[in-house]
């Protein structure tokens, strides 16, 4: 992770008061692979790019590091983490059990309002992917089961759906995928139809079915190499 002198200053410096900002801001990095696994955490950088004491970014990296998103090593420091093979199958299999509670519970109730905020995430992420931002697109792609695991209404698997899509997006970052980018929100029209008809153990089960798919469109016998450059992630281009 490059020193970055003479390149953050109060015009372009993102806006962090506390621990919690610079955990969002380094969470959504992740999450929208700006940072990539395997990258440098210098805290001497992040005290400069966001203008705060170096407790209270290591208080955001120790939060990141509980949830799996870095890994902390002695003498060493700081580094985005990346899931090895054995790993991402524990990704998936929490994934599909999680998740097919959240959409259990969608299904049954058939809320006309979820239905309604789901078919707009659906909407949008087209919307993107005409346009050609596949990478926005799939961020949205993995919104889409974030939002469905709010309108469950149970907070506590919302927030293990919220932190398996970020490792998930470390792990699309690691590993070729076969099918490109086009495969990730299949299914999701079908999702949110069955959801509509409380057709619930039909939703639970494509639900799983989707999750299988996205875990086999990963190459997994082939990682790719990291490239990443510090100075523009959180700075204004």
């Amino acid at each position: 992770m490059a020193r970055m002198v003479g390149t953050m200053n109060g015009t372009n410096r993102p806006k962090v008061d506390s621990a919690d900002d610079a955990y969002a801001h380094l969470f959504d990095a992740i999450v929208d692979q700006r940072l990539l696994p395997g990258t440098k955490l210098s805290e001497n950088s992040l005290v400069e790019a966001f203008g705060v004491s170096r407790r209270t970014v290591g208080a955001a990296l120790q939060r990141l590091a509980w949830e799996r998103l870095v890994v902390v090593f002695a003498n060493r420091g700081a580094y985005v983490a990346a899931p090895d093979v054995d790993e991402v199958q524990d990704i998936f299999e929490a994934r599909i059990a999680v998740e097919s509670g959240t959409t259990e519970a969608v299904a049954r109730r058939g809320d006309p309002q979820a239905i309604a905020l789901l078919s707009a995430n659906l909407e949008e992420e087209r919307t993107l992917r005409q346009q050609g931002r596949l990478r926005e697109a799939i961020h949205l792609s993995g919104g889409f089961h974030l939002l469905m695991a709010q309108l469950s209404g149970n907070q506590i698997l919302a927030e293990q759906v919220r932190l398996l899509v970020a490792r998930t997006s470390l792990v699309i970052n690691l590993f070729e995928n076969r099918t490109g980018l086009t495969g990730w929100h299949d299914h999701h029209d079908e999702l949110i139809k069955l959801c509509e008809l409380r057709q619930v153990d039909a939703a639970v089960a494509m639900m799983r079915d989707h999750i299988h798919e996205l875990q086999d469109s990963l190459a997994l016998g082939s990682r790719r190499p990291v490239a990443f450059d510090m100075l523009g992630v959180f700075g204004r281009r």
